[in-house]
């Protein structure tokens, strides 16, 4: 199996998968490290992150050589921005602030093609090497993220009717905060509440559910009932080795 297939069955199986955000580093060796680290995907951030449709494709690509899964946070629920994302190289997308039946609906029309969905086809890497169609539509992986309480309340329903298509659910904890009426207090007993809430419902529907996370705070979620830790950024990876290399230069004699 390749690395989206081991990924896929994962996801099926609710075992325990770990993902770290790549926002503003256009290096392509940075997906080799996090390959070799043990990683099970990435998520490209081009919602709130540095990154575009212009200047993944050459990471798209190095995440194909090194074969780590590549998942897109598209900008929004719209056919250009996820049929885009899957054209470039993407084995993947997530979407943000997912309330409505209609949003998932969006989402398979965009990321499947006929007879499951509507997406175009094309680009420079729709297929991986060996796929047919049929192999498109069951590899590509469709993540929906629930950031608000109204998000919360219609999950069960789009499970229901969607979870074939769904692959797994991810939490975004700030906007959850902040839609509670929290501000930006993550450990609020509203937002806990809704978070809590939205695990309870993928497992009934035993569909993978994660949460952006700091490495502080998986054990936590982990003994909730999480199984896909969404850990932190690049560069948040990146001042940690830099803290480690200055804490020993400090240490010297």
């Amino acid at each position: 199996m390749n690395g989206v297939q081991t990924l896929k069955k994962k996801l099926e199986n609710c075992e325990r998968i770990s993902a770290a955000t790549l926002t503003h580093l256009a290096y392509t060796e940075i997906p080799g490290m996090y390959k070799a680290a043990g990683t099970d995907c990435l998520i490209f951030d081009l919602e709130h992150g540095s990154f575009d449709q212009e200047n993944t494709g050459d990471l798209l690509y190095a995440c194909r050589k090194e074969d780590i899964p590549s998942i897109i946070r598209v900008q929004d629920c719209v056919y250009h921005c996820i049929s885009k994302a899957i054209d470039m190289g993407a084995d993947g997308v997530l979407i943000p602030r997912t309330e409505t039946l209609e949003q998932v609906e969006t989402a398979i029309n965009s990321i499947r093609t006929y007879p499951r969905g509507k997406k175009g086809i094309g680009g420079r890497s729709f297929l991986r090497a060996g796929e047919n169609l049929d192999d498109f539509n069951n590899n590509r992986l469709l993540i929906i993220q629930i950031e608000s309480p109204l998000g919360v309340q219609n999950l069960d329903e789009m499970l229901t009717k969607y979870g074939d298509e769904i692959a797994g659910v991810l939490i975004g904890p700030t906007d959850m905060a902040c839609l509670c009426g929290c501000g930006l207090d993550l450990t609020a007993d509203e937002a806990v509440k809704q978070e809590l809430e939205t695990v309870r419902i993928c497992k009934k529907h035993n569909k993978s559910i994660g949460m952006f996370v700091f490495e502080n705070d998986m054990q936590r979620w982990a003994d909730a009932g999480m199984n896909i830790f969404w850990m932190t950024t690049e560069t948040v990876h990146l001042s940690y080795g830099i803290k480690y290399a200055m804490d020993a230069y400090k240490e010297l004699k």
